[in-house]
């Protein structure tokens, strides 16, 4: 895992895998998407290799993404390994909000990686999705200056180049 910690990395996805994200993205709208990407961490980067949709059982889902808790149990034991989580921003660019960053702490331990989609529409033709990666990062923050405070995670996103392969 030294690899994931102090550079730059690159997440590598299928085709296949994003257009499986993509379709999901469209299926959804006007709502957000959301779901897990599988696969595994190595030297230099992430490679995903599957896609699995989750319910957004947020009370506003037109603004908001909330996993479903049975599916998101689900797939914190599913093989491959998880890795992310995606989701998306149906009326905005696909950069972290800042209630994504304020969402993190509950369930960043368990990532590497948050992407984000947004719908784009080239030239009119044919519905694409505009896929940004993130690298969760933390740190340990004390709460307090006093002696015995304990630190506590707190979470960023820095952007990653993606490769659709």
């Amino acid at each position: 895992m030294a690899a994931l910690h102090g550079q730059q990395n690159t997440f590598y996805i299928p085709t296949s895998v994003e257009q499986e994200m993509s379709k999901h993205m469209f299926l959804m709208l006007p709502q957000e998407a959301c779901g897990v990407v599988l696969g595994q961490a190595a030297a230099g980067g992430i490679r995903i290799s599957r896609f699995q949709p989750i319910r957004n059982v947020a009370p506003d889902p037109l603004h908001h993404f909330v996993l479903d808790n049975a599916e998101w149990i689900r797939s914190i034991f599913s093989e491959p390994a998880l890795m992310g989580i995606f989701h998306t921003h149906p009326y905005t660019r696909p950069v972290p909000s800042l209630e994504d960053i304020q969402a993190l702490p509950a369930f960043a331990g368990l990532l590497k990686m948050y992407l984000i989609g947004s719908p784009c529409y080239p030239n009119g033709l044919r519905h694409q999705m505009h896929l940004n990666g993130y690298q969760i990062e933390s740190s340990k923050e004390q709460q307090d200056q006093t002696p015995h405070s304990i630190p506590f995670p707190t979470y960023n996103l820095q952007p990653v180049s993606l490769c659709v392969t």
